[in-house]
């Protein structure tokens, strides 16, 4: 009797303690899920903020990164990462003109949460469709391994029943060692038939994705990431299913999204020749993109998912602007002398030609030359036209050199507007005013990229005109604050 008393509080005190075990170790699994979950819904919203804003290569950064902080956390499968590719697919779709990427968006959602909808903010019938598409092939046809995920078979070991196989199937690889081939495979059911299934891997700083094709046995596609590819710390790859055509039709992450191998015993840090932030220094003509997405990790805070301009893709630019404006003036006019009594002079018309050396990839220097044209201007013996030059320093606030950009610059020469007259009769009524010939100006723009190195251009500018000299020849040179908006194209190579 003693002996089942004993036993009895023997398991009474290793249940305390596996209850007491289970009652430490729980919270802080809890609140570490609650501070990764907070940390990606706060990245959520600034990714958005910055695509209303029409940054979306910032927005396709962050969401990248909160898929990292994400696949840290261990929590892939969480309903919030499912909002992450979502919004991800959006920024894909609606900002970057990416449909392939963000249908892979919409489906590595889907996969998490097959009821995810759109927000009503950021919902097109389009994307409603593109999001059904995906939602329908969740189940593994097409774009990306539904079905529940096998692991590879390496060298023939692992037995795969091809009869239960649907899509591409293949298990992400977190990490590996440097130094020597990585042996991948991939599963491939019958309702993808491809023509062939490759790994397309890119080191850190390499410029696009390489290819190791895949060899078949059975439904089961064998590979490898040649070990010169992993001599650095980090390593983007996607394992994808091609038809006749080269399109990707089944797919385990993506160039777009691709996954992250963090190298370990590398004993380097990897291809870093290339500076994503300098174009001046060599590196052939291609776009790099740095980092990715889909379930990424490792890189430190190296930038995820974006799209720089690699080294020497364009170190010149030249640009044609024209607009309108108008200024605050004083003085005298410049033909008839009169006192300027109203404040606002305009001038209908001015164009700007501009060439200009990068920098860097955000930073500009340049030499403008502004023809001002007085148009309306009827006293007899004025000046046509108003000529002026300035050099000028540009910064854009976005790492991709577009969207904002502020500048600020230095010039001489003169500006005209022009002035009614009090008094005059009608067909001597306008007179000019001039400022300058020192000029101190400062703006702010946006940018556009329309493709090929063409961007769209809009600038407001404001220019100060202080007369270190009361005359320039027989002009009559006043203080002056002119407000220019230019519109035009930019051109770099």
């Amino acid at each position: 009797m003693r002996g089942i008393a004993h036993r009895i509080s023997f398991v009474l005190a290793l249940v305390t303690a596996v209850i007491f075990v289970v009652g430490l170790t729980a919270p802080s699994f809890s609140f570490a899920d609650a501070k990764s979950k907070k940390e990606i819904e706060t990245k959520m919203k600034e990714a958005m903020e910055n695509y209303d804003l029409l940054e979306y290569e910032e927005a396709r950064k962050i969401l990248n990164q909160a898929l990292t902080v994400a696949k840290k956390a261990k929590m892939e499968s969480d309903p919030v990462t499912a909002k992450v590719h979502l919004r991800l697919g959006i920024v894909y779709f609606a900002g970057l003109q990416d449909a392939e990427s963000a249908k892979l968006s919409f489906l590595n959602a889907a996969e998490i949460d097959k009821g995810i909808a759109l927000d009503k903010a950021y919902s097109t019938p389009e994307m409603v469709k593109l999001l059904e598409e995906a939602k329908s092939e969740a189940g593994g046809v097409a774009g990306g391994g539904g079905g529940g995920d096998v692991e590879p078979p390496v060298g023939g070991g692992d037995a795969v029943d091809c009869a239960t196989v649907t899509g591409l199937q293949h298990t992400i690889i977190d990490t590996a060692k440097g130094g020597k081939e990585l042996a991948l495979a991939a599963a491939v059911g019958s309702d993808v038939t491809p023509a062939k299934v490759s790994i397309m891997y890119r080191p850190r700083g390499a410029a696009d994705f390489s290819e190791a094709k895949m060899t078949a046995s059975g439904c089961v596609y064998n590979g490898a990431i040649p070990k010169a590819a992993l001599a650095g710390d980090l390593i983007h790859y996607y394992v994808a299913a091609y038809n006749e055509q080269g399109r990707v039709i089944a797919s385990k992450g993506s160039a777009g999204s691709p996954n992250i191998i963090e190298v370990a015993g590398s004993g380097g840090g990897g291809n870093l020749a290339l500076d994503a932030e300098n174009p001046l220094g060599g590196g052939g003509d291609e776009e790099i993109k740095v980092g990715g997405g889909g379930g990424g990790g490792g890189g430190g805070d190296r930038d995820i998912g974006v799209v720089v301009t690699p080294s020497g893709k364009k170190t010149m630019f030249i640009a044609l602007v024209g607009g309108s404006g108008g200024g605050y003036v004083t003085g005298e006019t410049e033909q008839a002398a009169n006192d300027v009594k109203c404040c606002f002079a305009p001038q209908l018309a001015h164009v700007q030609p501009e060439i200009g050396y990068y920098l860097n990839k955000t930073t500009t220097v340049s030499l403008v030359a502004r023809l001002g044209f007085p148009i309306g201007a009827n006293i007899p013996g004025h000046s046509p036209v108003a000529p002026a030059g300035f050099v000028k320093v540009r910064k854009a606030m976005a790492q991709t050199g577009t969207g904002l950009v502020v500048s600020g610059g230095v010039g001489g020469g003169v500006i005209r507007d022009t002035i009614k007259l009090d008094g005059a009769p009608p067909d001597m009524d306008t007179d000019v005013v001039a400022i300058g010939p020192l000029f101190l100006t400062g703006g702010a723009g946006y940018s556009a990229a329309l493709g090929g190195g063409l961007s769209l251009v809009a600038e407001l500018n404001a220019v100060a005109g202080v007369p270190v000299v009361s005359k320039l020849g027989n002009s009559i040179l006043n203080f002056g604050v002119q407000l220019d908006f230019n519109l035009g194209l930019h051109i770099g190579f």
